[in-house]
Parts: structure tokens; C-alpha cells; sequence
């Protein structure tokens, strides 16, 4: 249409144009989300035709800013809102953000937005100061609309590397973001200084007792700030507000950290600067007075600053809020040495967040060729500092080294270099804060003064020192070409660990009253402390370094048989076993951690670490510490908690639900690696401790977690279970067998399709346990006490539960079960072969008890009907064609309904002719439960009959393509009943009874003459029908009794048997 020589239908386009932009103009009729379809009517406007798009992409920009114009700036009182913010219509700003929004998301104009980008940044950051809340929010969009466009979808920051652009690329590709990016921050940095003259004016009217009057930037005045003493524990709600400076944060703040966290680090900045014009940029500086000052002591900015050129480049202006502000030419328009100084004026801001966006904006400035300058810097202040600085400078600075250690170390700093710097400068600096801020950490006390203002600092300490050092050969060995390097980076960090360990670690977290006071209410910041110092702890415990003691009392570090001296020089080796070599205990120190019930972070990072050395089985830790010790623990973990627990010296299980389910894994897992048995388990009586764990799971309340733990500690104490009764003792067996059975029927119910998925992982893991402990067992241990024989019910129940897992709709489930299997028979088997290969396996001897429970399940599961439900009722329900409508399908297409039909039946002709010979008792019952097939077709025929006769009364056709009997519902149901029919005459052959055989054959031949005669209910499906045919061939033969072979010959859907 716009390329149309026509000028009426040329026109149309730019008509449609104008009529939308005018319609979002005027359009006042309600609330709408995101401006409804407007956005998209515009965007199919603009993209219909590529002349088009750039004949009205320019006229409809300029539209839309002018419309946008009016933000509603707040600047003075607050005035009242007018007709157009009432909340109950659309601004016409709204509206025509939203549309530039969606523009800007339209990757078919990706490179014809961009000459609007830079004023769509200033748009949107402007916004955020309106007064209105719609305005604010809609801004807000086209923020994070503008950061995709320049700098793609933000991934997770923590596992990838920097990709994104420089910002000497940013400003060159849009020069008008530098100095108005300047100017926000520089608004922001003078909010923020309101903070510190309100606190100066409190302090000063604080001797008085009166009350302070505090104005705020609009000019509202009249908030009274009482200086009256409070009550003890009561918090005055504008102080705490006053002092978070929460209230004083520009709106623009956070967004221009963002973006400038958002840029990668260049090397572009620095690379003209030199220590000659450094020093002169100083000086001249200091003389213009435009340098700003650091709050720190030694301010990091000298080692990332370029110089400036203050000749040709003008200096400040000043800003309507009578503020000077850098103004940036053309030779500082790619500079980031004006950022930066902003920047680490937010550093030390009283508002926890604030300052860590200002770090990571910060990390972004620093060229990589100064970050470890910059870092040493910051830390050699710290140190420097002491006592007197603040704890938000400390935890400001710390920030800063996280994240420039992040950046440059963790995804930037791939080469030896900067690991190189990092061994050599880093590593010495860091490490020397030690002292500083973390040895003070036994402190806590419920004496003078109840909160430590460190905690925070101290934290966040840890947390770098966790993160790069704990286990820092994870992220600098590999690759690291220099050998030397290698060594050296190993011997101090293990040098690091070990004096941790028993310098520090050792003493605060093995002291009861330590962790005590740590953990009072008053000492909140004790939490995350702890938490960390308990990580460290378990990387120094896995240290593969091990401590020699010397005979003259020296110690020394032994690192893959080489030994070590203090100054890292070589020494003889030392004999394997020689009892020079110190092997730490850890349970001081877990022990005295799992006893405390108030830090259940750290207990639950302990827990899962041994869990870890368990699985991998890595159980020399375990050695070490002493497995009576833990198995104590872990026993007590595994009973329900009591409502009101006792201040006693024993032992008490967590009230944390997650702690106690990590403690029930760890104690099942153990019960596999080691040879645990009655008589080491410390429980008083196994089958009372066995009731307790089947009570919990009966509880109304028992949680998620701990219910699906206590299944799996229990498939790893059945073994323990069988062991406890004496060999003639029948009633005890008797007992033991019963609880097997309740357990298998249990774990059964909750293979269940309508289960949540935790439940079924929890019970492909419970079979896994128990299928190793029993081959473990049926080896022949010899540290194990005889067991009892296993309950046979109990066993054909868990080979149902493998064959329902087999076909689960969980993707992780099935595989996990057809992995173990196939690594148990030594080939790959996928999960239809398994289910099959379970069939052909299962193969009792003659002699072996019958197994009642497993032919029954299968029985019941080739007639279908489930209790409370009739045979009539499942044939209407498959041929009512609204059955659509009110039945609840099985969404698990992984169950082939007609495979499993078929594998049960050759399960039953399977167990039919096994015991025909030796116990013919239970085939004479097999073949009576399965004649309720026979009888299901008689009834279905019935049914179908009668149905037939009022459908054709009432017009309706009943029936599919190839008759009534395709219908899928019904064709299924047909199919199961056919081979009950077939299973029939197969053990009616086997029958001492023959009269009763007589009978039985008779009657399946009138049933299939039944349906092979009625001309209602022609035609007949043809899988159908010869499945009939050879149903009635096998009655006429029935005088001797069918071959196994013969009985299963046709079953086509069974490939692997």
C-alpha cells in the first residue's frame, strides 16, 4: 500500500500513523496495562514496509518525545493531584513511553532505533523523579528496555564473563549520556549529603533533650525528632529511617550504577597516563579546587585517575540545586576518571544496598591493567584505618574488592599475569586484614555492648576470603603454565588453611559458649559470620596438606609427599605412617556446630559436606572423627522433635526440618558405605526405633523433606531390621516380616502417579539402597550378623514399584532406574527393555513360596476395574461419547497401557506353568480370579448390545471407523480380557480338576461364540477378531495342556522377551 503509485492508498499509512498517535493522545477511557494494544498497533504501522519504516520512523519519534515531554517533574511541595492522576485513565505520557518502549524491543528496528537511544535515556531516568506513580513505572520499563537493546539480556552475572561494552565504545556511540549521566550522580552524591548534616544537628541538639525540626528537600517541614530517651528496646521508627538515609536516595541513583555495572572494563582509560602528569594534574587541580574528596583514608581513585587536561577543558557549572557539577567536553567525553570519583562517594553510604551497587559499578571503571593496584589500595587503607573508621567505609571498601575480584579474577583474568598479581599482591594484603577483622570474632558476650557493628564487615570478609582463597587452586591451577607459580600458589594456601585452622577455626567454633552468645537475639550479624567461618573450616579440614611435627617441635607442611619448611624450602620426606604426621579431628568442631540448634545454615552446610565425602566416598574423615560420635547425632536427628525442648546436656533433635532431613540421608548413606550393623547402630531396640520412623511418616504434619529422608533411611536399615530377631525365634521373624510388608506396601502407594515427584524420587532412591544392601548381603559379608530370610510379599511388592517407576512421567525417575538396572545386568537397557527384562527375570523356583501378592496385583490389573466400580460402568463410560468431557485422562503418555497388558499376562503364564506341578492349589485360584474375564466380556457384549439398540433409536450412531469395538477406550478394556480369557484356558489345562477344567473351557467358548455370531456388532476391530479366532482355537484344543511357548507366541508388542 505505501509503495502504491495511488496517492489515496500512499497516504493511508501515515493517516493510520497520525490517527494512532493522536487516538493515544486524547484517549481517556480507563486504566490499561502496558497502554493495551497501542504499543503493537503503532509497531505493525511502522514495520509494514521497510521505505515506510524510514519515511515515519523519524516523525513518529518526534511525536512521541514531544508527547513524553511533560513528566511531572517533583520539584518543591508536593502540589495536589489534578483530573489526570486521579488513577482512574491513562496518562497520555503513559502511553506514548509505552510505545516508545515497545519500539525499542522490536529487534526489526534494532539499528534504526539507535539514533534515539541517548534521548530515550535520558527520558526514561528523568521520569523516575515524577510525581506521578504511573510515570515512575513506566519509566522503569524503558529502562530495562534500553539496557537490552544496548546491552543484551543480562545473564547471571556470577557465572559469565563480562561481554558487554566498553565504555569508551558507550559514549562515543552516544556522547550525550556522558555528562548527563555525571550530572544525575552528581545530584545523587548531594542527597546523599544531606544525611551527614542531619545526623551533625541531632548530635548537637542531642544534649539538650529537645527536639529537632527537620526539613526535607521538597520543603516540607514539621517532622519532630523526639531526643527524649526511649524505653529499653523500643526504636524510634524516624530514626532509624533518618539514620538508613534510605529517604534521601536520588531515583536516578540506582539506575546509573546499574548501567555503568553493566560496561566492561577498558584498558583504553590509562592508557596515556603517566606518574610525571599525575603529580601535575594534582597540583593544578588542588589549585583550581575541583578535586573532590575521597571519604576514604587513602582513596583508591589516585591509582585508576587519568589526567586532565584543565587548559582545554572547562570545569564545573552550577546545577539548579546550586551544586557544581563537572561539565565534560569532547577531549573528557571518554573518560571515566568523573565516574569513578562519584561513584566511590557512594561507597560508604549508610544504605547497605547503595553501597553494593557502588562497588559493582566501580569494578566496572577500573581498567584491568590497574586492578591490582586498586585492590591493594583499598586493602592497605583498610589496614591502615584501624579502629577509627566507620563500619559502612570497611564494608563499603570490601565491596569494592569483591566485585574488582570478580571482574578482572573470576572472568576477566583468565591469564598467569593476574593470577600471578593476584598470589603476589592480592593474596598477602588480603590475608593481613585477618587479624584486623576476624580474630576479634570470640568477642561476642552479653556484657557492654550486646551488637558488634563488625558482623557485617566480618561477613563480608569471609565471603571474599571463601570465594578466592579457601579453595583457590580450584580457579588458579588450571591452565597455569609457570611450575613455579603452581608450587608457590600451593604451599601459601595451604600454609593459609592450616594456620586458620588451628590458629582460629579451631578455638571459635569448637567453644560452646562462643557460639552461645553468638547466637542471641542481639547479635543478629553473628549468623552470617558463623555461616562463613564454617565454610572456611570445611576447606581447610579438606585440605590434601597434612602438618609434620618435626623433633625439635618445628612444624611443617607435607603436599604429595613433598615437605615443606616455613620459608618454603624442601626437606626430606617423611616415612607413610610415620607418627610424626598430625591428622586433624574435625568433631570438636562439627560436634559442637550440630549441637547448637540456633545456627541451622552452618549444621546444614556440615551435613550436606559429609554427605559429599559419602557419596564420593571419600569415608577417611569419617575415620578420623570417630563413627560413634556422628551415628549418636544422627540417631537423635532421626526422632521427631518435642514441642518443648529441655535445656539438659542430651542431645535434642533440630527443630529445622532441613537439618533433620540432611541428618536422616547422611545416617542412610553411612548404613550403606560402612559395615554398620545391630550391634553398632546405637538404638536401643531396632524394632521400637523402626515404629518411631513409621509414626513420623503417618503424622498429619510430617514435612516434605524429612518424610521422603525417612523412606530412604529406611531401605538402608532393613538389613538391620532382618538381623534383629534370633533365627528360632518364629514369632519375631513373624513381627520383622509384617513391618517389611506395611514398608513395601507404603513405598508402593507412593509410587502413584497423583504423588508429587518428590515423593517418587524418594522412592526410586529407597530401591536403589535396598537392591545394594541386599546383593551386599546375599555375598556373604562376614562383618555382618546372619539375617533373616526376606519377607517374599515384601519382595514381589519392590518389583512392582520398579515396574511403575519404569514408566513414570518424570523424565529423571525412569532414567535413574533403567541406569541402575542396566548397570546391575551389565548392558544398556532403555526403560521399555527394562520393564520387560524385569518380566523374564522373574522366575521363582518350583520349590520357593508362591508369590500370592504379585500375581494378584497383576490379576487385578488385566481386569481393570477398580474397587467400587462395575464392569457395566466401564463399557458405557468408554463408548459415551462425552466421555471427553468428564473424564481426567492420564497426562503420562510414557505408559503403554497394551505393552503392559500383554507383559502381565505373560508374567501370569509365566507363574502358572512354574507352580502347575508343585502347587497346584494356587493355579487352580490363579485360573478361578481370572475367569472375572471372561465373565467382563459376556458383560460387555451384554452392554454393547443394548446400547446399540438405543442409539439406533435415538438416531446416534454408535461406533468407530472399524466399528464399535476401535474405539480406543473400549478396544483396550477388549484387549486385557481377551488374554484374561487366554490365561484361562491356559491353567484350566493344568487343573487336577478336570470336570472344573471342563466347565471352564466351555464357557469361554460360548462367550467367544457370543460375539463372533452377533451381526450387532459387526464389524469387528481385526485384532479383535482373530484374537477371538485364536482364542476359540485354543478351547477346541484344550484336551492337553498348552506350551508356554505357544501360550505367548503372538504377543507383538513385547520386543525385548
Amino acid at each position: 500500500m505505501f509503495r502504491s503509485p495511488a496517492a489515496e492508498l500512499n497516504q493511508r499509512v501515515s493517516q493510520w500513523l497520525e490517527q494512532c498517535l493522536d487516538t493515544a493522545t486524547i484517549c481517556r477511557v480507563s486504566v490499561t496495562r502496558r497502554s493495551a494494544g497501542w504499543p503493537l498497533c503503532l509497531l505493525a504501522t511502522l514495520t509494514c514496509d521497510k521505505l515506510a519504516m524510514q519515511a515515519l520512523l523519524p516523525r513518529a519519534m518526534n511525536r512521541i518525545f514531544a508527547l513524553a515531554a511533560d513528566l511531572q517533574i517533583a520539584d518543591g511541595g508536593e502540589p495536589a493531584t489534578d483530573e489526570l492522576g486521579d488513577g482512574t485513565t491513562d496518562l497520555p505520557q503513559v502511553h506514548a513511553i509505552n510505545m516508545l518502549r515497545a519500539l525499542l524491543d522490536d529487534h526489526t528496528l534494532a539499528s534504526d532505533v539507535v539514533p534515539y537511544v541517548e534521548q530515550a535515556f535520558v527520558l526514561a531516568l528523568t521520569g523516575l523523579r515524577s510525581r506521578r506513580w504511573a510515570i515512575r513505572n513506566v519509566c522503569g520499563l524503558l529502562y530495562a528496555a534500553l539496557t537490552r537493546r544496548v546491552f543484551g539480556n543480562s545473564r547471571a552475572r556470577e557465572e559469565t564473563k563480562y561481554d558487554g561494552i566498553t565504555g569508551r565504545e558507550l559514549f562515543t556511540r552516544f556522547p550525550g549520556l556522558h555528562p548527563f549521566l555525571t550530572n544525575q550522580l552528581e545530584d545523587a552524591v548531594d542527597r546523599m549529603a544531606e544525611i551527614d548534616t542531619i545526623q551533625e544537628t541531632r548530635q548537637l541538639a542531642a544534649g539538650d533533650g529537645g527536639v529537632i525540626e527537620v526539613t526535607d528537600d521538597e520543603g516540607d517541614a514539621g517532622q519532630r525528632v523526639s531526643n527524649s530517651p526511649l524505653p529499653v528496646g523500643a526504636v524510634d521508627p524516624v530514626s532509624a529511617v533518618l539514620r538508613s538515609g534510605a529517604r534521601f536516595i536520588h531515583p536516578s541513583l540506582y539506575p546509573c550504577l546499574i548501567l555503568l555495572a553493566r560496561l566492561q572494563p577498558s584498558l583504553a582509560d590509562t592508557s596515556h597516563a603517566s606518574e610525571d602528569t599525575t603529580d601535575k594534574h594534582d597540583s593544578a587541580a588542588e589549585a583550581a579546587g575541583v578535586v573532590a574528596t575521597s571519604p576514604h583514608s587513602e582513596s583508591a581513585t589516585g591509582a585508576v585517575a587519568p589526567p586532565m587536561n584543565l587548559d582545554r577543558e572547562p570545569l564545573t557549572r552550577v546545577n539548579e540545586r546550586n551544586s557544581t557539577v563537572h561539565v565534560t567536553s569532547a577531549s573528557t567525553m571518554l573518560s571515566m576518571y568523573s565516574f569513578t570519583e562519584l561513584v566511590e562517594t557512594c561507597i560508604d553510604s549508610p544504605v547497605f544496598k547503595t553501597r553494593e551497587m557502588a562497588a559493582r559499578a566501580f569494578a566496572a571503571l577500573v581498567p584491568s591493567e590497574r586492578a591490582a593496584a586498586t585492590v591493594v589500595a583499598l586493602l592497605r587503607s583498610m589496614r591502615e584505618a584501624g579502629a577509627n573508621a566507620a563500619a559502612n567505609m570497611y564494608h563499603g571498601t570490601l565491596c569494592q574488592v569483591h566485585e574488582l575480584l570478580r571482574v578482572h579474577w573470576h572472568r576477566g583474568g583468565d591469564d598467569d599475569g593476574m593470577r600471578r598479581a593476584f598470589m603476589t599482591q592480592i593474596f598477602p594484603a588480603l590475608t593481613a586484614l585477618w587479624p584486623v577483622l576476624v580474630q576479634s570474632v570470640d568477642r561476642y558476650s552479653g556484657s557492654e555492648d550486646t551488637f558488634d557493628p563488625t558482623d557485617v564487615v566480618r561477613h563480608k570478609y569471609l565471603v571474599i576470603v571463601n570465594e578466592f582463597v579457601a579453595r583457590g587452586e580450584s580457579w588458579i591451577l588450571p591452565g597455569l603454565g609457570d611450575a613455579a607459580l603452581v608450587r608457590t600458589t600451593r604451599l601459601l594456601l595451604s600454609r593459609f588453611r592450616l594456620t586458620m585452622l588451628y590458629g582460629t577455626l579451631h578455638p571459635v567454633l569448637s567453644s560452646a559458649h562462643v557460639l552461645a552468645q553468638a547466637g542471641t537475639p542481639q547479635t543478629p550479624g553473628a549468623f552470617g559470620t558463623v555461616l562463613e567461618l564454617m565454610r572456611l573450616f570445611l576447606a581447610c579440614v579438606d585440605d590434601c596438606a597434612m602438618a609434620v611435627l618435626r623433633d625439635d617441635g618445628a612444624v611443617q607442611l607435607q603436599i604429595d609427599g613433598d615437605v615443606f619448611d616455613e620459608h618454603g624450602a624442601n626437606m626430606s620426606p617423611v616415612p607413610a605412617g610415620d607418627p610424626s604426621e598430625v591428622l586433624y579431628n574435625p568433631w570438636p568442631v562439627l560436634g559442637s556446630v550440630l549441637a547448637n540448634n540456633d545456627f541451622y545454615e552452618a549444621k546444614l552446610l556440615a551435613l550436606e559436606w559429609m554427605l559429599d565425602h559419602a557419596q564420593n566416598d571419600r569415608m577417611d574423615v569419617f575415620e578420623r572423627m570417630g563413627i560413634d560420635n556422628l551415628l549418636a547425632y544422627l540417631i537423635t536427628d532421626s526422632h521427631a522433635p518435642v514441642v518443648a525442648q529441655n535445656d539438659s546436656a542430651e542431645l535434642q533433635p533440630s527443630r529445622d526440618p532441613l537439618v533433620r532431613a540432611a541428618a536422616i540421608r547422611l545416617l542412610a548413606r553411612l548404613c550403606t558405605k560402612l559395615d554398620i550393623d545391630a550391634r553398632t547402630l546405637p538404638v536401643r531396640d531396632m524394632l521400637s526405633y523402626w515404629d518411631d520412623i513409621v509414626g513420623q511418616l503417618a503424622a498429619q504434619f510430617c514435612p516434605l523433606s524429612v518424610a521422603t529422608a525417612l523412606v530412604e533411611l529406611q531401605a538402608a536399615l532393613v538389613h538391620l531390621l532382618l538381623q534383629y530377631p534370633d533365627a528360632q525365634d518364629t514369632a519375631m521373624i513373624n513381627e520383622v516380616n509384617r513391618r517389611m510388608f506395611a514398608w513395601a506396601q507404603q513405598i508402593y502407594s507412593w509410587t502413584d502417579s497423583e504423588r508429587a515427584v518428590p515423593y517418587r524420587h524418594a522412592v526410586s532412591r529407597a530401591l536403589i539402597t535396598y537392591s545394594a544392601i541386599k546383593r551386599y548381603i546375599e555375598a556373604g559379608s562376614s562383618n555382618h550378623l546372619p539375617t533373616a530370610p526376606v519377607d517374599a510379599p515384601s519382595e514381589e511388592i519392590m518389583r512392582l514399584c520398579y515396574w511403575r517407576l519404569l514408566q513414570d512421567d518424570d523424565a529423571d525417575i525412569r532414567e535413574f532406574i533403567a541406569h541402575n538396572i542396566s548397570q546391575r545386568l551389565g548392558r544398556e537397557l532403555a526403560c521399555d527393555q527394562a520393564c520387560e527384562k524385569l518380566v523374564l527375570d522373574f522366575r521363582p523356583p518350583a520349590d520357593s513360596p508362591f508369590p500370592a501378592t504379585y500375581v494378584q496385583n497383576r490379576l487385578e490389573y488385566i481386569l481393570g476395574v477398580s474397587s467400587g466400580e462395575s464392569v457395566a460402568d466401564r463399557v458405557e463410560l468408554a463408548i459415551n461419547p462425552d466421555r471427553a468431557l468428564f473424564v481426567h485422562e492420564n497426562p503420562n503418555i510414557y505408559i503403554d497401557e497394551p505393552r503392559n497388558v500383554q507383559l502381565a499376562y505373560y508374567s501370569l503364564v509365566t507363574m502358572a506353568d512354574i507352580f502347575a506341578g508343585s502347587q497346584p492349589q494356587h493355579v487352580t485360584e490363579m485360573a478361578r480370579q481370572s475367569f472375572g474375564c471372561v465373565e467382563a466380556l459376556e458383560t460387555a457384549h451384554r452392554v454393547l448390545i443394548k446400547s446399540r439398540k438405543l442409539a439406533l433409536e435415538r438416531g446416534v450412531v454408535l461406533g468407530g471407523v472399524l466399528g464399535v469395538t476401535s474405539l480406543s477406550s473400549l478396544f483396550e478394556l477388549l484387549q486385557s480380557w481377551i488374554l484374561g480369557a487366554r490365561l484361562v484356558l491356559f491353567a484350566a489345562a493344568r487343573l487336577d480338576d478336570r470336570d472344573e477344567a471342563l466347565k471352564m473351557t466351555e464357557r469361554v467358548a460360548q462367550v467367544v461364540d457370543l460375539w463372533l455370531t452377533s451381526s450387532e456388532l459387526q464389524p469387528l476391530h481385526p485384532w479383535i477378531a482373530r484374537a477371538l479366532n485364536r482364542l476359540c482355537d485354543m478351547a477346541a484344543m484344550n484336551q492337553e495342556p498348552m506350551s508356554i511357548d505357544n501360550a505367548v507366541s503372538d504377543l507383538f508388542l513385547l520386543t525385548y522377551v
